[in-house]
């Protein structure tokens, strides 16, 4: 939402005063839409346990202040335990935790990574935790907020959403599919290729596994490009995601050719992605499918006149029911307990995962810009009643492999349970 700020304006309008019973009659309608709205199954504030009036827009002075702006650039005051920074003649504190934000920072460094980026949230208000970024090869700014990057495999939750919103598929229904799960040809997604199909997952396997043919099926028979495209928009692609900082639009293109679509569904599709919305989408579905408004903004100061604003949670868009993303968030337990996760976790993390219940869900495949292999992991934890959602991605180039996202995800979600 954009703002105008019209100080003489304002001021002529605060002197006129209405007549009391158009005053009653406004109170009235306003009154019965927000009744509406709230008992409304699909609105984003349905099964949200935030008091109204402690939800606050952006005040319109600070929009205004950051919106030249294409990240923050905070540093650590010891004394007010908070990350700050001064713009024009204001004081910005923001919402980081510093050790997270230093677990991150550290983990993405030591390993000298090309590429990387780190984000964690808070699932329940969207406060912003942790964002990091560091490149081995330049000075970044802003990594964390632009939507170049392969959404690569995390569009697969959004196939599973909209595959269980059907009715047609469970977390337990069985799909069978030929040879090697990764490898999605034409001809695994023709319905006379049953005799080959000598394999066989549950969906929550597959989702756990990262089985491209069955999530390809998935896509062409049980989801269409039509549901895609619709399940896509409400997971905040192809929109402005409001954001205290200007944040690009993750973008998604779903074709119609079976075979693309199938390709697209399991995830080599055109679909881009900023760090910061792949957070977001993991603390969507541990929030009972409530996406929050992120915001890194705890309060800014006036020299003059003290605080002059202090951030809040606001709900932002319902990405699923309850139940939906129950579901998914079980099926992604599987990606820790039993698929691509399990190594990194198990070796390195064993008391966290069996002190805490982590779902999550990676994503690999190449892309331009910049170029090299994109490694992501996001995830929360716990499963139920989550306190921390994140998104981990780096991207490797040549031959020379450093870490992956899980392992930078890992490393802080560590931190954060002190395990």
């Amino acid at each position: 939402m954009k703002y105008s700020f019209d100080s003489d304006a304002l001021r002529r309008r605060s002197k006129k005063r209405p007549k009391r019973g158009l005053v009653l009659l406004a109170s009235a309608i306003i009154g019965l839409s927000l009744f509406i709205y709230a008992i409304t199954p699909n609105s984003a504030t349905s099964n949200i346990a935030i008091p109204q009036d402690e939800l606050k827009l952006p005040d319109i002075y600070v929009t205004e202040l950051f919106k030249e702006l294409t990240a923050p650039s905070p540093s650590y005051d010891e004394e007010l335990g908070k990350y700050v920074e001064t713009i024009d003649g204001k004081r910005v504190i923001y919402t980081l935790d510093h050790e997270l934000q230093e677990a991150a920072e550290k983990v993405l460094a030591r390993y000298s990574v090309p590429y990387g980026a780190f984000v964690a949230i808070e699932p329940e208000t969207g406060r912003v935790l942790a964002m990091a970024e560091y490149s081995s090869k330049e000075q970044l700014k802003g990594f964390t907020l632009k939507a170049d990057y392969p959404a690569a495999s995390l569009v697969k939750i959004v196939t599973g959403a909209a595959a269980l919103k059907t009715g047609e598929v469970t977390p337990d229904t069985v799909f069978r599919y030929e040879g090697n799960p990764y490898k999605l040809w034409k001809r695994k997604l023709n319905p006379k290729n049953k005799r080959r199909e000598n394999n066989k997952d549950t969906f929550a396997g597959a989702l756990g596994r990262s089985n491209n043919v069955v999530f390809g099926k998935v896509g062409v028979n049980n989801v269409g490009a039509e549901r895609l495209r619709d399940e896509l928009s409400e997971f905040g692609f192809n929109q402005e995601l409001d954001f205290d900082f200007p944040l690009a639009s993750s973008t998604a293109e779903v074709p119609d050719d079976e075979y693309q679509l199938a390709r697209t569904s399991a995830g080599f599709g055109d679909v881009k992605i900023s760090p910061l919305h792949a957070a977001l989408i993991a603390a969507a579905v541990s929030n009972g499918g409530v996406m929050m408004r992120p915001w890194i903004v705890e309060s800014v100061e006036d020299p003059e006149v003290g605080m002059i604003y202090s951030g809040a949670p606001q709900p932002m868009l319902r990405v699923a029911s309850k139940k939906t993303s129950s579901q998914l968030a079980k099926m992604m337990r599987k990606t820790i307990t039993t698929g691509t996760s399990t190594k990194i976790f198990y070796k390195y993390a064993k008391k966290l995962v069996r002190k805490v219940a982590i779902s999550g869900k990676t994503g690999s495949l190449r892309g331009d810009a910049p170029p090299g292999n994109y490694e992501w992991f996001i995830g929360f934890a716990p499963e139920e009643d989550s306190k921390i959602a994140v998104a981990g991605l780096v991207v490797n180039q040549g031959d020379l492999w450093h870490i992956k996202g899980t392992y930078a995800a890992m490393t802080v979600m560590r931190k954060f349970f002190g395990l």
